[in-house]
């Protein structure tokens, strides 16, 4: 994984995470995990889930990606022309859901340890997890930045709870366009998040 100059300050917000992990300032290094963490430990305990991985094995089928990835870190170098991520990541968290759950990983009814090739089989959930991982932090994200904001409120109610465009804007006290509006910028605010937070995968 290669390193970046630790006195290049745009790193926290430039770099992606897997840039962060290589650098040898530890206090970037810590916060990268602490990213790392919280984007991917929701996909991998999801699919495990999806799998059908008991609930208390959950944290430990997690755990076992974690440390195989801290293991392989310091050999790690990301090339995307060999693979994305997320394909390394799922087969490490295909293997440590067989290795936890057993007969009980199954995937449309078949253990996955009888799958010849687990990894490519399970290939739409693992996407179909992860696509709505990433649209709910950068759900987050845009509610956070438009904390109390009435285009915010507008489109949660309108498109997130489907509720009437005529109900919403009577309730927030605005007119039934800016309903329809809020939907187009919110949405257009959602997709730039998601790709940002693609960029940084």
């Amino acid at each position: 994984m290669s390193t970046t100059p630790e006195n290049d300050e745009s790193l926290l917000t430039r770099a992606s995470i897997l840039e962060r992990l290589g650098t040898s300032d530890s206090k970037i290094r810590e916060m990268a995990w602490a990213d790392f963490r919280k984007r991917y430990v929701p996909v991998i305990s999801g699919f495990a889930s999806r799998c059908g991985a008991a609930r208390q094995d959950l944290e430990d089928i997690v755990q076992d990606v974690l440390t195989a990835f801290v293991g392989k870190q310091g050999e790690f170098v990301y090339d995307p022309s060999r693979g994305r991520f997320r394909g390394y990541l799922k087969t490490c968290a295909v293997r440590a859901t067989i290795r936890r759950a057993g007969k009980n990983a199954r995937f449309r009814g078949v253990p996955l340890d009888e799958i010849s090739d687990a990894d490519q089989a399970v290939e739409p959930v693992w996407n179909d997890i992860w696509e709505k991982e990433l649209i709910s932090q950068a759900l987050t994200e845009v509610k956070s930045q438009r904390e109390n904001d009435v285009t915010f409120q507008a489109f949660e109610q309108y498109v997130l709870l489907a509720r009437s465009s005529d109900i919403v804007a009577t309730e927030l006290g605005i007119s039934v366009n800016s309903v329809h509006q809020a939907k187009t910028r919110i949405t257009k605010e959602l997709r730039d998040a998601v790709q940002r937070l693609k960029d940084s995968e």
